[in-house]
């Protein structure tokens, strides 16, 4: 199940521009260091999650006809005991999206434990 927060619209892209954040449950992986979330029924490939997590998410690549949106994890509310700090910074969603902007692409998967 989805919670979204209360200063976000249920729709991808806010009347004012700003981007969109949804608060969603980690599910499985999928594919390319994507784990599946869902919001109302509609999926979300995560970016930077870990399956069991409730995480904070902008949403990078969404619309109303789309059939599935894309976003990457922008805080950790329920963190997995896997999660770990990033090997690469650069590719860090989390400090990456604090200094503004989407991390690098490549090791989606840095944050997680061997």
């Amino acid at each position: 199940m989805t919670h979204p927060s209360n200063t976000e619209s249920s729709s991808p892209t806010a009347q004012d521009g700003a981007a969109t954040e949804l608060v969603v449950d980690v599910g499985p992986i999928a594919h390319g260091g994507h784990f599946v979330a869902r919001h109302e029924g509609r999926v979300i490939f995560v970016r930077h999650g870990i399956p069991g997590e409730k995480v904070r998410v902008r949403l990078t690549d969404a619309g109303e006809s789309s059939r599935f949106w894309r976003a990457d994890v922008v805080d950790v509310l329920e963190a997995s005991e896997d999660r770990t700090r990033h090997f690469w910074p650069l590719a860090d969603s989390l400090a990456a999206w604090r200094k503004g902007g989407p991390p690098v692409g490549g090791a989606e998967l840095g944050h997680v434990t061997l």
